[in-house]
This record gives structure tokens, C-alpha cells and sequence, in this order.
């Protein structure tokens, strides 16, 4: 039998703790799906290069957290120390998220870093233009921001109609540089709290930041709740110079602002989209979806997993309705599951394993 190969982490965390759920699955899966041993090493501490070096992994996957210390010369150091330390003869692959933030700068610490495999939530039809070909020397994967987890395959809730809260939501402080996109994510919760209570229905919605949920709280909260609404996670603009994360700007988005002349502006048809953690979550505890019509990374079917709602919300109580039918929603639910979830087409231990083989033959 041959020698099992080794995986290196790199993530950079100095942030909230507990991590939320879906973060803290997306680093430590490697740990428990990788066909051998894994190392984690947080580079947002000290650490001696050399240990790196000496380690000498196969594998080096460098985590969203990790590329996103392009944002700071601090944290950009320390990325370029660790994977300086990297034996050339090591496999690299990298995973960014918000790929519409200081692209310039995430193009450069892929090239300098010298990436393999790159991968990406964005849909394929948009890779061109985000990571132009002729400047990409590393295959590219379309890469889910969540996958399920042995244990959240396990969290499936009771029936729908002993759930004691008709709709919840979660929305952070939805900055007026995502656009479009960030008014949809705050719009679409006071759509769902103002439906709950015209009809005398108990609500959790919150769109300003605020009663964060960390942790195994998230699916708590899905777990009692009948239906959530939601839309795709991404962005309606894409900053190449950085020139948003330096501006202090007013998440309430105030009137009159503009973004900067080096932002470009999406049409709705070219926006940077995808099926956020969130959705996998509500899909494993079998909740009611409303979700604004759109790909959701290809694994969402509106009308099949979803309840859709068009982009204006103008029929969002009618679909927030059909969560008050039992036998609809329960089957919409129960169907997701089944065809999302416990299929196992969608879990960490399939695409970690599926990629140690990609990158590793």
C-alpha cells in the first residue's frame, strides 16, 4: 500500500467566536474527509515558516479566510510567508470567496502563489471575465460556498406544521456597494416580517445586523420555523482596486452615494451570484424555502426545491402563502432533502475526497 498523502489548511481567524457553523465546516472538513493526515495552521498568529517547510505536505489548501488577507499589508505578509514556505513539490489549491473584493489583488496572490487549482462559486459563464484566461495558469472548478456535514445530515427537523414560527431571516448590515443585490437581502425580510404579522403570525426576522446567530444557533432557529426567505448571496458591483474596502462608507447605503470610478456596475443578468450556506442549511433541517427566483449554483430548482418569488417581490405574500399549506410545503421540503441531501451529492465528504483525486492523480 502506498504512502497516505498529507494536507495542509491555511486559514487566517482573529474574528467572532464561536465561527459561524458553515465557516468553521468549510476549514476543518478537510481535517475529517481528506483520504490522510491534515494539518490547520491559523496564519492570523505567529508562526515559523520553517515548521511549514519541514512539514512538507502534499496538499496545501488555501482557505477563504487565508485569501482574504489580500485586504490588509499585515495580513497579505503573512500569506505570502506561509506559502513562501511551501515545498515547490506541493500540490496548491486555493478557495476565495467574495471574488467581486479587491480583485486585482486576489489575481496577483493567485499568480505570486502560484495556485493549481482555483476554486470558485462563481458560475461558469462568468470566469472568463473575472479570471482572464490568458492570465490564469491554474485549472478552475465551480466550488459550493457550503457542502453538508456528516452531523448536519443528521439535523432534520420534525413536520412543518409543529413548527411554532411562521418565517425566520437573517440579514448582516447589507452595505450600499453590493447594489442591487444588498437592497434584495435587507427588502426581502421586511417583506417576510410584514406578512407574518398582518396575519397574526409569530416572526424572527432580522435585517440590521443585529441578534447575530453563531454556532449551532442558525439551525436552531430553522429547525423551528416553518418557512425562510432568502435570495443568493453575491454582489450587483465588482471593485478591482480595492477602493470599497478603503472608503468609509454607511451601510444603510445613504442617499446619493456613488461607488468609485474603478467599480464596475453589473446588469442583473451578469451579477455575482450563488447558493449561500444558509440555503444548504434550511434544505438539511427540511425548511419551507421563498427565495427570489435565480441559479443558486445550479442546485436549487424553483418550483422543485423553492418557492419562488420574482425579483420586485410583488408575489412574495402569495408564496409566503403556500407555507401555511401543510401538504406543500412538507413535500417541497421532504423532496430537497432527499434530493440534495441525503443523496450525498452534496457533501463535504464527497468533494474533498472528489478533489484530493483531481489535483493529487
Amino acid at each position: 500500500m502506498g504512502k497516505r498523502p498529507t494536507a495542509l489548511v491555511l486559514y487566517n481567524w482573529r474574528g467572532q467566536w464561536p465561527m459561524r457553523r458553515w465557516e468553521h465546516q468549510r476549514i476543518f472538513a478537510w481535517k475529517a474527509c481528506f483520504p490522510g493526515p491534515v494539518t490547520v495552521l491559523n496564519i492570523g498568529f505567529p508562526f515559523n515558516p520553517a515548521w511549514i517547510t519541514g512539514l512538507d505536505p502534499d496538499l496545501v489548501v488555501v482557505d477563504a479566510t487565508a485569501l482574504a488577507a489580500r485586504y490588509t499589508a499585515v495580513g497579505l505578509e503573512g500569506l505570502r510567508r506561509a506559502m513562501d514556505a511551501v515545498p515547490a513539490r506541493a500540490r496548491r489549491v486555493a478557495a476565495p470567496l467574495d471574488e467581486f473584493l479587491g480583485l486585482q489583488a486576489l489575481r496577483d496572490v493567485l499568480a505570486e502563489t502560484r495556485v493549481d487549482l482555483l476554486l470558485t462559486a462563481l458560475e461558469p459563464a462568468l470566469w472568463d471575465s473575472v479570471y482572464p484566461i490568458g492570465h490564469r495558469p491554474y485549472a478552475m472548478r465551480r466550488f459550493l460556498t457550503a457542502y453538508v456535514d456528516d452531523l448536519l445530515m443528521r439535523r432534520a427537523s420534525g413536520d412543518l406544521a409543529g413548527r411554532p414560527i411562521a418565517v425566520s431571516y437573517r440579514a448582516w448590515e447589507t452595505p450600499a456597494w453590493l447594489g442591487e443585490m444588498g437592497r434584495l437581502k435587507r427588502e426581502v425580510g421586511l417583506r417576510a416580517e410584514a406578512w407574518a404579522l398582518a396575519r397574526g403570525h409569530r416572526a424572527d426576522v432580522a435585517v440590521d445586523g443585529q441578534r447575530r446567530l453563531a454556532g449551532e444557533a442558525w439551525i436552531r432557529l430553522l429547525g423551528a420555523s416553518r418557512a425562510v426567505v432568502g435570495v443568493e448571496g453575491g454582489s450587483s458591483l465588482i471593485d478591482p482596486a480595492g477602493e470599497l474596502l478603503a472608503r468609509d462608507i454607511d451601510p444603510a447605503g445613504p442617499e446619493g452615494w456613488t461607488p468609485p470610478a474603478s467599480a464596475v456596475v453589473l446588469a442583473p443578468e451578469a451579477e455575482i451570484r450563488a447558493m449561500s450556506p444558509r440555503h444548504l442549511e434550511a434544505v438539511a433541517t427540511r425548511t419551507f424555502q421563498v427565495l427570489v427566483e435565480g441559479d443558486y449554483s445550479g442546485v436549487l430548482e424553483a418550483g422543485v426545491h423553492y418557492q419562488p418569488v420574482r425579483r420586485d417581490l410583488s408575489d412574495i405574500d402569495a408564496a409566503l402563502d403556500r407555507s401555511l399549506d401543510p401538504r406543500h410545503a412538507q413535500a417541497m421540503a421532504d423532496r430537497a432533502y432527499g434530493e440534495i441531501v441525503a443523496s450525498g451529492r452534496y457533501s463535504w465528504r464527497a468533494v474533498v475526497r472528489d478533489i484530493a483525486d483531481q489535483v493529487l492523480a
